[in-house]
């Protein structure tokens, strides 16, 4: 057997792995084609698999450049007193292969986009990552979460989430995306599966004083994510399909950052009722759902703070429907007040309208979300823990990329 090949021994598979990979200043270093290391762990269980691969929960038994503390014996809010003291990681393996070694996996966009992201607390951070040099194929080692935030809501069961919570996810989403675009990306596929979860403790929530659970959330897969200076065009098909921006469903090519804003607005809109807000059934029939209830790209009158009413004005748009023989049918916007409880934060539904706006440059940017009026009425003073040199509550300035 090569000393490269993998192989197992009680459960533990075990392989020599390219490159070396360390850390420097909280920044993963990677060694060249030369280099190498021992990288051994368990498969504990599958939680994840598509086109692109698989994700494995697994139990690390060699080196890692990060320290992984034993881990909590609570997965998917299920207590598993076994798991007590692993090294618990999320491996994700590609479907492809990559023939021609170590020099080809460092043009993957993935992990350029990984590479360039600094640590931070609401992005799954990257712990290794290596390729197999006996079977071509290549490894990412994340951070181990409980789940994704479609399953945290769908185990509510119809649960409401309190008020507190709500904005507690909505400030860590947007300081993700802050800190993703201000490293001159782009996320491109927002939604809540690739928003990872963890619980943590009770959330008082305010002003309602409802008791909810805390939740620590961090942005995940970035497969398509993009370089905001990269040049276009890009692929029309991004993000899942409820949460895609109306300048992808018409085909437009150079779109940037306010497609993970109008996901985002999207996401917390879900997030309120429960079920999605736009809940197409194929290209044509989202982009009819996003009408319903933003009427059409018309000019119609503002309101009380000069903003317009639904998706606002949008001519480009209306050039990119003619291009595909696409006729926005004329249609008032609802009142957005009316799609949620009453007792539903207005500053919260403001920033939803705010972020789904026909333009994509009357959207909200994830600096003006955290600094929205929004946060400042509903966020709870005990925020999760985050990790430490590591703060949310101040955004960096953004990017000029």
């Amino acid at each position: 057997m090569s000393p490269a090949e993998p192989h197992a021994t009680g459960g533990l598979i075990s392989f020599v792995g390219i490159p070396h990979v360390s850390i420097d200043v909280g920044n993963l270093i990677f060694g060249d084609s030369t280099t190498s290391l021992q990288r051994s762990f368990i498969v504990i269980k599958n939680i994840g698999e598509g086109s692109f691969g698989s994700v494995s929960l697994c139990d690390w038994h060699g080196e890692l450049p990060y320290e992984v503390p034993p881990s909590t014996p609570n997965i998917n809010g299920v207590t598993r007193p076994e798991w007590t003291g692993m090294r618990l990681v999320a491996v994700k393996k590609l479907k492809r292969r990559l023939q021609h070694g170590w020099d080809e996996c460092q043009s993957l966009k993935e992990l350029k986009a990984l590479h360039a992201l600094t640590p931070h607390p609401c992005v799954v951070p990257l712990f290794d990552v290596f390729l197999s040099s006996e079977t071509s194929e290549l490894y990412f080692v994340f951070e181990a979460m409980e789940c994704d935030l479609y399953r945290f809501t769908r185990a509510r069961k119809g649960r409401p989430l309190a008020a507190g919570l709500l904005s507690c996810i909505f400030k860590q989403i947007a300081a993700g995306l802050h800190h993703i675009h201000s490293s001159g990306y782009f996320h491109r596929d927002m939604k809540p599966e690739n928003i990872l979860v963890a619980t943590s403790g009770l959330l008082q929530s305010q002003p309602d004083e409802q008791k909810d659970v805390a939740v620590i959330c961090k942005i995940a897969d970035f497969d398509s994510a993009r370089e905001i200076s990269s040049t276009p065009p890009y692929t029309e098909y991004v993000s899942g399909r409820w949460y895609r921006a109306p300048e992808v469903l018409l085909k437009q090519r150079d779109y940037s950052t306010p497609v993970d804003m109008w996901a985002l607005g999207a996401i917390m809109a879900e997030l309120i009722n429960l079920r999605p807000i736009f809940p197409g059934t194929g290209e044509v029939d989202q982009i009819h759902r996003i009408i319903k209830v933003l009427g059409d790209p018309a000019d119609y009158a503002v309101d009380e703070h000069g903003r317009s009413y639904g998706g606002g004005p949008w001519p480009l748009g209306l050039e990119l429907a003619k291009r595909l023989a696409f006729k926005f049918p004329q249609t008032e916007p609802r009142n957005m007040y009316t799609m949620f409880d009453k007792r539903t934060s207005r500053q919260l539904v403001d920033c939803i309208s705010s972020l789904l706006k026909f333009d994509p440059s009357l959207r909200l940017t994830s600096q003006q979300c955290l600094a929205h009026e929004y946060l400042g009425e509903c966020l709870p003073e005990n925020l999760p823990c985050m990790a430490p040199g590591l703060d949310i509550h101040s955004p960096q300035p953004v990017n000029s990329k």
